[in-house]
């Protein structure tokens, strides 16, 4: 008991705080693609964390478990797993087409991508109403959003790897993780004990949590460096405007004198 309430509280804290770090970053000046679509990645967070907080509520006092709850239950487990199956799709569209793949992408097919991922989910979801349990969802919807967004993180590395060497490294460790926990979360279900060590799979989720929200956290940092950079071209840009206007100063001052000698 003790075990598993520190574990679903552990759990839901750690998505939690990868949604706070990422809302709490200032992105507006960023050219990157990824920045567009990060905050996908902080709605599932926040929302998968209060998820785990309803599982842990439930562990506290089973009596709250009816059919009612176990569909509240269902409902939010399900609008956690969508932000991230639209973030991984995203992120692999700017990916494979580039920074500005998604401003370039016509508003029709963006809308027919949202539609398509939202039909998956209520079609997951029709079919665990029945029986409480999320396995659909979580096949459906979870899996393939978090081996996508696994795999664009991977991906994108490249893309960083100009910036910081690092934070590629950071991008692609938390791409690997988050595939990690495509299948720990997207194929295993949750009642499972793992072989040999004897314990639920909820700990192998909260471990792949923690190391997704570690290095992603981590590689945040490349926006402000990205926005140092961008200071420092405009600072740089500034300088030799303020050069050229002194030798044009300077030049004007030299040919007055030679006209009034």
């Amino acid at each position: 008991m003790a075990w598993g309430f520190i574990l679903h509280l552990l759990y839901g804290l750690t998505f939690f705080t990868l949604g706070v770090a990422i809302f709490s970053r200032d992105i507006r000046l960023s050219e990157l693609g990824i920045a567009k679509i990060i905050r996908l990645l902080a709605v599932f967070g926040i929302i998968h964390g209060f998820h785990e907080w309803l599982e842990l509520l439930e562990l506290l006092f089973p009596a709250i478990g009816d059919s009612n709850f176990k569909a509240i239950r269902l409902a939010v487990v399900s609008l956690s797993f969508l932000p991230l199956l639209y973030f991984g799709l995203f992120l692999n569209i700017i990916t494979l087409r580039g920074d500005q793949a998604l401003s370039k992408t016509p508003p029709l097919v963006k809308a027919l991508v949202g539609i398509l991922a939202l039909s998956i989910l209520l079609f997951a979801a029709y079919l665990d109403l029945d029986s409480g349990r999320d396995t659909n969802t979580r096949i459906l919807v979870a899996f393939p959003g978090a081996l996508l967004s696994g795999i664009g993180l991977v991906c994108y590395s490249r893309t960083v790897r100009t910036f910081s060497h690092s934070t590629a490294t950071n991008f692609i460790l938390a791409g690997g993780c988050m595939i990690g926990y495509a299948v720990v979360a997207g194929l295993v279900p949750s009642d499972v004990l793992v072989p040999i060590v004897g314990v639920k799979i909820i700990l192998f989720r909260g471990l792949c949590a923690f190391f997704i929200m570690f290095f992603t956290i981590t590689a945040l940092s490349l926006f402000n460096i990205e926005q140092r950079e961008l200071i420092r071209e405009q600072l740089q840009r500034f300088s030799q405007s303020e050069k050229l206007t002194s030798m044009g100063i300077l030049a004007a001052g030299i040919a007055h004198e030679i006209n009034t000698r």
